[in-house]
């Protein structure tokens, strides 16, 4: 997250976080404006997905009195509202093409107007942008404008599933845990291996929400010092036997639809498996898999695998080494 906040804090352009629920896109946009020097004067968010679809250009632009039946008076919108701070429009794939259209004249021309009225009204402000579907597809489905969508896809961030990003995974679970610890007055308590490393395959779902609630749960369900394995959820359980013994066809669902999206996502869970197998050794593992080294090496970095971990995890297994 840190490259994305030095990267793109002061871009003034819109910029469009995408990824799948609970990956943190909301608290990513929070942090790029705490980060940031320029629009700070308000901070705005707007879940699309929870406004009415006949309200939404209301909500956005504002409208007059009368413009409407309900409108008994007039209305600013967030896009006037947020004056020359950051609006965050989350969901974006919701919008009606009506407010599509406005939404690219209010990029492009920097103005918009609200409902009901015939003055227009300069956009002072910025905006970042999220959603949780594929928004080519929906360009491809007739759902979404495509002028829309390359307006918005210049300065793109997308946010993997945590499953995916086992350095992030890794941090997180510490900082999850660590704050359970305080929120319940457990602070001696520690993750024995085995439990650790069940968290580490566990696929993840539900992402950061999911795991908030794993760590909540163990925390609360353990006694004396050391998290075991009987602490964790029933449901998280059920869900680790069932990937183990998960067939093809289920395997192949788990992937998503679009084909490179796809196809990354086996590449990073393949290497990291034969990565493991070789205990984290690159020169061997290039060796057996047919790929040079300068390759692997890009590819591990690409998809945050890390050799060093895997090693030190292959020495403690052969050591015998169980470390809380």
């Amino acid at each position: 997250m840190k490259h994305f906040l030095k990267r793109y804090a002061n871009i003034s352009s819109p910029i469009l976080i995408t990824g799948p629920t609970g990956t943190g896109k909301s608290k990513l946009a929070q942090d790029l404006f705490a980060a940031a020097t320029i629009n700070r004067e308000k901070f705005l968010t707007l879940h699309l997905a929870s406004v009415k679809e006949e309200l939404i250009e209301s909500e956005l632009f504002g409208h007059v009195k009368g413009a409407f039946t309900g409108a008994f008076e007039n209305k600013l919108g967030y896009f006037r509202e947020v004056g020359h701070g950051t609006l965050f429009l989350d969901e974006i794939g919701e919008l009606s093409h009506e407010a599509q259209k406005k939404l690219l004249y209010l990029l492009e021309e920097k103005k918009f107007t609200p409902v009901g009225s015939t003055t227009a009204f300069d956009f002072k402000g910025r905006i970042m942008l999220a959603t949780n579907k594929n928004l080519k597809e929906l360009v491809r489905a007739g759902k979404f404008r495509e002028d829309l969508y390359y307006r918005l896809n210049i300065f793109p961030i997308e946010l993997l599933p945590i499953s995916l990003d086992k350095e992030v995974l890794c941090s997180k679970i510490f900082e999850i845990f660590q704050q359970m610890k305080e929120r319940f007055n457990k602070k001696e308590l520690q993750i024995s291996e085995q439990v650790k490393s069940l968290l580490l395959q566990a696929l993840w779902k539900g992402n950061f929400r999911e795991l908030k609630n794993c760590c909540e749960y163990m925390v609360v369900m353990s006694e004396g010092t050391l998290v075991q394995k009987e602490h964790l959820p029933i449901w998280f359980i059920e869900e680790i036997s069932l990937k183990n013994a998960v067939g093809e066809k289920e395997f192949l669902a788990s992937f998503p639809e679009d084909y490179n999206l796809a196809v990354e996502r086996f590449e990073a869970w393949y290497l990291e498996e034969k990565l493991k197998k070789f205990g984290g050794r690159v020169n061997q593992t290039s060796r057996q898999l047919g790929i040079s080294k300068t390759a692997l090496i890009y590819k591990a970095k690409k998809y945050k695998i890390s050799t060093i971990h895997l090693r030190a995890d292959a020495s403690a297994e052969k050591l015998g080494i169980w470390v809380a």
